[in-house]
Formats: C-alpha cells, sequence, structure tokens
C-alpha cells in the first residue's frame, strides 16, 4: 500500500471517528431522554386512568345500588315479579338504563333466568350462562361476555342477590369494556389483560388502536391499573382474577432514532467524501518531500557520494535530509580513509612481491660469486674456468632483474603471451642450483630439447624458481629428492606441455591443501606466502593451469600446463645477437 493511500484512509479513519462517538453519544443520550420523559408521561397518565378505573367502577357500584331501590321502592315492579309479568319491569329496566348511563341493566330469577334486560328486549325466559354465573361471584366488579341485538359484547359487570317482596332475584348493571373513560383510545395506547399468576401466558388486548397490537411491535412500557374478575377467560364458564394493564409505545422515539441513524449515515458518508478530498491535496503535499529524499536515496552508491538531500518538506524532513548529509558526510570519510588503507596495503603487497622475486634472481647471481670466489681463492686457471662455466647463468639472473624491473614498472602483475622456451628455462633454473641444503638432491628429467608455451621468459622463469625454491625448502631439513620433468599433455585437445616439480618432502595436510594459493598463506616462519600465488597468476594470466597434488608424508607435486607455441628466440639468444 503506498503511502498516499495510507494518507487518505487515515484521513478517512481521522474524520469518521470524532462523527460515529457524536453521532453514537448524541443518539443514545436524546433516545435515553425521550424515553425517560416519555415513561414519565405515561406513567402519569397511567395515574390518571388508574383513577379513572375506580371511579367507573364505583359509577357501577352506585347504579348497582339505584337498580336495588327501584326493584324495592317500585311497586308495579314487584307486582311484575310476584305475578310473572315482565313488561312493567322490561318498562322500569329499559327508563333506569336510559338514565343510568349503563349499558346492561338485567333482572334474573335465583335460576338464572332472565327476567328482563334492558340491553336485549324480549330476551326475558332464556337462561344466559355467563349472567347465571354471577350469582355464584361476590359483589365486585366482573369482565363478561354480554349477549346483545348487534352482537357479543365483553363488559364490566356488578351483581348482588337481593330479595323483593318476598321473591328472590338477582340484579345486575353493567357497561361494555370499551365504552369506559377509563379505557384509552389514543394511537399507540392500550388496554391489555392478562391472568394474575400468569407470567408468560396470554395477553390480550382489551381495547387500543385497531383492537390488536400491530404485528412485531414492541411495547416501550406498561402500568398496572387494577384488577377485576374474568367470567370465561379461557372457556365460557371458567372464573380467573385478572389484571388490567395500560401499555403504550412511543411513535416520537422510533421515528427520531430511525431520522437519527438516517442522518449518521448521511454525516458519515458526507465525512468520508470530505475526507477523500482532503486527502487527496495533502497527500501529494506529504508524500512529495518523501519522495524526493527516497529519489535522492536511489542515486547514492560508492561511487556517487557528492550527493546532498534537499529542503523543503517542513521542519520534521529537513531535520531527516539534515542527518542524511550528516551520514554521508561520514560515509564519505571512512570511504576515503578505506581507500587510503587499500593503497597502503596494495603497496605492501607490491613491495613483498618486488622483494620476493629480486630474492629469487639474486640467488643464483649469489651463488655464482661465491663459486667464482672459491674458484680465485684455487688460482688463475680456475678462475677462468670457473667464469666460462657460470657466466651464462650470470647474464641470464641479471636479464630476468631486468625484465623484472619492466614489468614492476607498470606495477600490474599479469603475464604477457609471448613464447618463451620451458625447457630451456627449467634447465638454467636447476643449474642454478649449485650449492642446495646437505641432502637434498635436484633431479633434472626434462625428456626433450625444446618446448616453446605461449608465456614471456621472465614470468616463466619466476614460476619455474617459486615451484623449485619451494620443493627445495620443503626436504631441506631432512634431506630428499627435487625431481623437474617436462612432457606433453595435449591429449585428444590442443597441444599442452606438463612442467612438474616433485618433492618427496612431508607433504601438506589435506585440510590445508586449498589454501596454499592464497596470498600470504605459508607453512614457513620466514616465508611471504607470495610465491605460489605469484605463479598461479602468471600461469592463469596466460590461459594456463597450475595443480597441485599433495600427501602427507608422501610428498608434493605441483604441475604447470601451458599452450604450446611456435619456437622463437629465446632471450639468450638475443643478448647474444646484441652484443656481436
Amino acid at each position: 500500500m503506498s503511502f498516499r493511500a495510507r494518507i487518505v484512509i487515515a484521513a478517512l479513519v481521522v474524520a469518521w471517528i470524532p462523527v460515529l462517538a457524536l453521532g453514537l453519544v448524541m443518539r443514545s443520550v436524546g433516545a435515553k431522554r425521550l424515553a425517560e420523559a416519555n415513561s414519565l408521561r405515561m406513567q402519569q397518565r397511567g395515574d390518571a386512568v388508574a383513577a379513572a378505573w375506580q371511579e367507573d367502577v364505583q359509577r357501577l357500584k352506585a347504579r348497582l345500588e339505584s337498580l336495588e331501590r327501584l326493584l324495592a321502592e317500585d311497586n308495579a315492579v314487584r307486582m311484575a315479579l310476584r305475578s310473572g309479568r315482565g313488561q312493567a319491569l322490561d318498562a322500569a329496566l329499559g327508563r333506569f338504563a336510559s338514565v343510568g348511563d349503563v349499558g346492561v341493566a338485567c333482572v334474573l330469577d335465583e335460576s338464572g333466568t332472565i327476567l328482563a334486560a334492558s340491553h336485549f328486549p324480549g330476551d326475558a325466559g332464556r337462561r344466559d350462562p355467563v349472567l347465571a354465573a354471577l350469582a355464584e361471584v361476590p359483589d365486585g366488579p366482573v369482565v363478561g361476555v354480554v349477549s346483545q341485538p348487534e352482537g357479543d359484547v365483553t363488559a364490566v359487570l356488578r351483581s348482588r342477590r337481593i330479595d323483593v317482596g318476598g321473591v328472590g332475584v338477582v340484579a345486575v348493571v353493567g357497561k361494555g369494556l370499551a365504552d369506559l373513560e377509563a379505557v384509552p383510545a389514543d394511537r399507540d395506547v392500550w388496554l391489555l389483560a392478562r391472568a394474575v399468576g400468569d407470567g408468560g401466558g396470554v395477553e390480550r388486548v382489551v381495547r387500543g388502536q385497531g383492537g390488536t397490537l400491530p404485528g412485531g411491535a414492541e411495547i416501550d412500557g406498561r402500568r398496572r391499573i387494577g384488577g377485576v374478575g374474568w367470567l370465561g377467560w379461557d372457556d365460557e364458564t371458567e372464573f380467573a382474577d385478572v389484571g388490567l394493564y395500560l401499555a403504550w409505545r412511543d411513535p416520537v422515539l422510533a421515528a427520531m432514532v430511525r431520522d437519527w441513524d438516517r442522518a449518521l449515515l448521511l454525516s458519515l458518508a458526507g465525512s468520508a467524501l470530505l475526507a477523500l478530498l482532503l486527502g487527496g491535496i495533502l497527500a501529494p503535499r506529504l508524500s512529495g518531500p518523501v519522495e524526493r529524499l527516497a529519489d535522492t536515496a536511489r542515486r547514492v552508491h560508492l561511487g556517487r557520494l557528492d550527493t546532498t538531500f534537499g529542503r523543503g518538506g517542513g521542519r520534521e524532513l529537513d531535520r531527516l535530509s539534515y542527518f542524511l548529509d550528516g551520514m554521508l558526510k561520514r560515509i564519505r570519510e571512512e570511504v576515503a580513509r578505506v581507500r587510503d588503507a587499500e593503497k597502503r596495503a596494495t603497496v605492501g603487497e607490491l613491495a613483498r612481491q618486488v622483494n620476493h622475486d629480486v630474492r629469487n634472481g639474486l640467488v643464483p647471481i649469489r651463488n655464482v660469486l661465491d663459486h667464482l670466489g672459491q674458484a680465485h681463492r684455487s688460482g688463475p686457471g680456475d678462475l677462468s674456468d670457473a667464469f666460462a662455466a657460470r657466466s651464462r647463468t650470470l647474464v641470464e639472473s641479471l636479464d630476468y632483474l631486468g625484465d623484472l624491473a619492466d614489468q614492476y614498472r607498470a606495477v600490474a602483475v599479469h603475464g604477457r603471451k609471448d613464447r618463451a622456451e620451458l625447457a630451456g628455462v627449467a634447465r638454467a633454473v636447476v643449474a642454478s642450483y649449485t650449492e642446495v641444503p646437505q641432502g637434498v638432491r635436484i633431479v633434472e628429467s626434462l625428456g626433450m630439447e625444446e618446448a616453446w608455451v605461449e608465456m614471456d621468459a621472465v614470468s616463466l622463469r619466476r614460476v619455474v624458481e617459486n615451484l623449485v625454491a619451494n620443493a627445495v625448502v620443503a626436504v631441506g631439513g631432512e634431506g630428499g629428492e627435487v625431481v623437474v620433468s617436462l612432457e606433453e599433455a595435449g591429449g585428444d585437445g590442443p597441444p599442452l606441455y606438463r612442467l612438474t616439480v616433485a618433492d618427496d618432502g612431508p607433504g601438506i595436510p589435506a585440510e590445508l591443501g586449498a589454501r596454499v594459493f592464497e596470498p600470504f598463506f605459508t607453512l614457513r616462519r620466514e616465508g611471504t606466502g607470495l610465491g605460489l600465488a605469484i605463479a598461479r597468476r602468471l600461469v592463469t594470466d596466460v590461459g594456463g593451469r597450475i595443480v597441485l597434488e599433495s600427501e602427507q608424508g608422501r610428498g608434493t607435486s605441483v604441475h604447470v600446463i601451458l599452450g604450446l607455441a611456435e619456437p622463437s628466440e629465446s632471450a639468450h639468444q638475443k643478448t647474444d645477437r646484441e652484443e656481436e
């Protein structure tokens, strides 16, 4: 993910967090406060409804007492009850119902047969099980279903057993439950009924908008307003104690929550668009200086440390640029010190190589001078013979040192693909060892007169000198034999010559065999560790190979394999021709 994308996402998150947090807090607090206010209002209304319920109950009680007085004091009514003729009773109950504001006024005999009923004229003589059951219920409000011409009606009833002129009757008064003043008729307000002790039972809507709760509607609160007996709660005759509750749902709260959620979503969408806009504007300004620093850093390498990091990215990025410039300055100083150390190390290595090569050229000269000194002490004749025999070695050694000086003039150590005669060089090197440690013998087994190879004579002499010198030192401690041999080694490939310098010395441990060609690695205290390293470098520069074979306790053999070349004049032939 890019830095700019992260900035935009961060801006979006930063914009969303306060909006979402503020919106949720205000929604929660607002809903809580509104719910508390509505609950308090409905509780107060519940108190008023409970008081109205008690007034309705007391009003029915007073109406029952009025009916009792009517039956006891009206002579026509008493005579109708004794004679069993109900016309006077029907007329009296009709007047009573119209004046007393009751929906139900009824008189039954003790068997439960209706003698007269204001709510159902002409119903006399019918036995009503609900009204008959009222005779067994103590004085108090009872809810039951009463048949009327327009249909069954749930009504609140009060009854009392009385004696009228020696005739026992049951007086009943009532009013439809939906017609009571205590029962609310507002939208989202209901009167519910639940049997006492039935915590998870059926809850019936007594009155409310549409008569039933809307599907899935949640009630915000409820308030108990009273209790009543209920005839036929589960069937026609069962009696149950039922509690009446005022229930409500706050439509304003639900609408407010919906509107608030909608507003919150719109705010989040608006903040997201604003965050994307601001992020798109600010991202280039913030990431631009960082990208410039990155581009500058990509241009830095060991060959280009003079780069500087620019400014203009703000105080923090300017400080970073300052620190990066300081780091580059320290790196430049360290690189300069490392290069200086490398130069000193290179010069030191070159000096050790020069010392090693010059010593190899001076050894034959020293040997010749020692030989001439001995011959001089023996007499002029021996001196003349010794000079005639060793002058050639002296000249070759001086030529070797001269050519060596020419090579080091260019500092670099590399071979030139000139032609040189390998057999003659090997014989000259062997001949230069007139004095060797006691017990050491150098054997020449070249097997051919000439062997021209693609390598300059000086480099070839250096290689052979190094190999023979190492072999002589290897066997010098306890004595032994050094064999210098030469053979063709072309096989099926191009023609090659293989020069082998073998000794029967102590050999090299297997774990150190791979390191003998490393510069400065040596097994001798006085050695420089450069002989074999220089030899391998000179041989590989002209496309040759040098291979070491050694077995501890049985000796070492070093093979130099070089490509065949056409014959040419050797170095000493050139010298003789120039002197002539």
